[in-house]
């Protein structure tokens, strides 16, 4: 199973871990898999629209989802997908 990398900050939100395996073929049925679970951490990293944030960015390995087929790009058994938020501030 792919495994979902959750950084310190969030992982209250996952029973304070900081990796969990999911379940899925794409970035989206990952998502499906960790916020059926973990409900708790879908406010903190998808919309109303139940998009990703604007601030949330995720990789599967090194590489930027957005830079692949988004939601969309498939994920493989040995895969990392790594959740990062922006942080910013004045």
């Amino acid at each position: 199973m792919p495994t979902f990398c959750v950084p310190s900050l969030m992982k209250y939100y996952v029973d304070d871990q900081t990796e969990v395996q999911v379940k899925g073929g794409t970035i989206a049925q990952a998502l499906n898999d960790l916020t059926t679970r973990y409900p708790t951490i879908k406010t903190h990293i998808m919309d109303s629209q139940g998009r990703l944030r604007r601030h949330v960015n995720l990789f599967v390995n090194k590489e930027n989802i957005r830079s692949l087929n988004g939601v969309d790009t498939r994920v493989e058994e040995s895969d990392k997908i790594i959740l990062m938020s922006s942080i910013s501030g004045g």
